[in-house]
């Protein structure tokens, strides 16, 4: 229903799917939390001057990560840096609960932490799958990997209401903490479960000599590809940055024009975004799981890029002719779901093609330094236009507008960049008829099964997948005494006993490019005689 899977496939992406769902349940459970305490604490511009303070420590983390990438890239197993990270998550997990215990104010630090968190591990995580599997096993998988982080994300907001209720502040924080476990455990085993034939074989392009301090910088500015990545990066944060404040300051509007102070202001904060969030993650789940792989296999990465920047358009276009929270939690519900999505998705895909550096590092440098950037532009934005320019909501509205027209034109730039990259790294083949399907009898009035044999259509292409659509003749649909199962290469003949005649078939198999090859054959019924031919 979902996707297509090789054998071999179902065992590391069951894998994949715990792990992104645990990463993802985590940050969820703690993403209310931090919002809460954020406004609880202080306005809306606290909340984007406290997004814009991770770009600012981003600059120092990014080089840390080059350098231990490279010094973990020298030894065996792709594991052992994630393993790493998410370890070191663990204790500073371990160690807020602890402050917070303690009585100690943590707000602040703990927004520019989870922030931090929220772009570093999911990054390291699909730079890690995208390092195990080829691009054609990766096309096909990530939509049902990413269905499995959705669901997660859901299951982490939804439950964070009750489980604060039952364990407070801490026993979330704990509880985020011993999830991660999960995925820290998972990763030498998925690791070990990638069948031969769904293995990635592109190399590291670097040597075993310590790199420059700005290399993780480097080998985003080396690429064109990656520098129209990061550039579509910024915007997008920008944006959903925007957005974000637009809603906060909308939401605390509202508490004020509603009479709500102190302990009530903080638990109608809490509900809003518990149900904001709630909503947000199985809309995401939903279209993750349902239309994702339908999109991907329909028009392709170049295509998908293109959906979000139109959702965006329409979304605030629709808040400057209604500026509600009503509208605005709509709008922003609708960018979110199709963002963490299909978009979310397709920013991963698109690192399928590119060499281990680019993967790990280059990756983790575009979503996490130049991600945040757009932080930092929100974030100045914010100052200059509130606290300085007094500029109203309507105006963050109008830029938005403006920034998702910009993300459009950039989505079409990186599809462009996209084909060049897959044909100079890996290039793909069409897949090849090895075995024509003979012509077939069957004798009207009886039920006639037929399936084609699984070497009839080979792809070179490594990893790689086939899908089968049988026609009428050129491109007719088939009569409905022809039934067709592509998963299982299955025809099913059942002609009315009076029927007599001859058909043509075309039987086409497509790889996840689009490229295809056919073999035809027809189909004789009526009453077979005793030559096994119908009379």
């Amino acid at each position: 229903m979902f996707t297509t899977l090789r054998p071999g496939e179902g065992a590391p992406a069951l894998l994949l799917c715990a792990q992104a769902f645990a990463i993802l349940f985590s940050y969820y459970l703690l993403k209310v939390i931090r919002d809460t305490l954020i406004l609880s604490y202080g306005e809306a511009e606290l909340k984007a001057y406290a997004t814009a303070a991770q770009a600012g420590l981003l600059i120092f983390i990014v080089p840390l990560f080059a350098h231990l990438y490279f010094r973990l890239s020298q030894r065996r197993g792709k594991h052992r840096l994630m393993r790493y990270i998410l370890l070191f998550f663990i204790l500073n997990l371990l160690a807020f609960g602890i402050v917070y215990q303690s009585g100690l104010q943590i707000a602040f630090p703990f927004y520019v932490w989870l922030g931090i968190f929220s772009v570093m591990a999911p990054a390291l995580f699909w730079a890690f799958a995208a390092d195990l599997f080829n691009l054609k096993s990766g096309q096909r998988l990530f939509p049902l990997v990413a269905a499995a982080a959705a669901l997660g994300a859901y299951s982490g907001a939804a439950s964070t209401a009750w489980l604060d209720n039952l364990a407070g502040h801490a026993g979330v924080i704990y509880l985020a903490a011993a999830v991660l476990l999960i995925p820290w455990v998972l990763s030498t085993q998925v690791e070990a479960a990638i069948p031969p034939g769904s293995r990635t074989f592109l190399r590291d392009v670097y040597d075993m000599t310590p790199p420059p301090l700005l290399e993780g910088f480097m080998i985003v500015f080396r690429s064109r590809y990656l520098i129209l990545i990061a550039a579509f990066v910024i915007v997008l944060n920008l944006v959903n940055t925007n957005g974000e404040y637009i809603l906060a300051t909308l939401l605390t509007d509202e508490a004020s024009r509603l009479g709500i102070s102190g302990t009530g202001r903080s638990d109608y904060i809490t509900r809003f975004y518990a149900r904001y969030q709630a909503i947000t993650t199985l809309l995401t789940f939903l279209i993750q799981l349902f239309l994702v792989s339908r999109i991907f296999d329909r028009i392709g990465v170049r295509g998908a890029m293109l959906i979000l920047p139109a959702v965006m358009i329409a979304g605030y276009s629709l808040i400057a002719l209604l500026p509600l929270l009503a509208v605005a939690r709509i709008a922003l519900i609708t960018e979110n779901s199709v963002s963490y999505s299909l978009m979310s998705t397709t920013r991963h895909a698109l690192f399928l093609p590119v060499n281990r550096g680019e993967k790990y590092v280059g990756k983790q440098t575009i979503d996490t330094f130049f991600f945040r950037v757009g932080d930092l532009l929100s974030g100045a934005m914010v100052f200059l236009a509130s606290a300085i320019l007094g500029l109203s909501v309507a105006a963050f509205v109008a830029t938005n507008i403006v920034l998702a027209a910009i993300l459009l034109i950039l989505a079409l730039l990186i599809g462009r960049q996209h084909i060049g990259v897959i044909s100079q790294n890996l290039g793909n083949l069409p897949p090849v008829l090895a075995a024509p399907v003979a012509d077939l009898a069957v004798e009207s009035g009886q039920v006639t099964d037929f399936i084609f044999d699984s070497d009839t259509f080979l792809d070179p292409d490594e990893g790689d997948a086939l899908r089968y659509t049988a026609y009428l003749n050129e491109s007719e649909r088939l009569p409905q005494w022809v039934e067709f199962d592509g998963l299982q290469r299955h025809f099913r003949f059942s002609p009315l006993p009076s029927d007599e005649g001859s058909i043509n078939l075309r039987l086409v198999a497509r790889d996840y490019e689009g490229l295809s090859a056919e073999t035809r054959f027809r189909v004789d019924f009526g009453l077979i005689n005793r030559r096994g031919h119908p009379s």
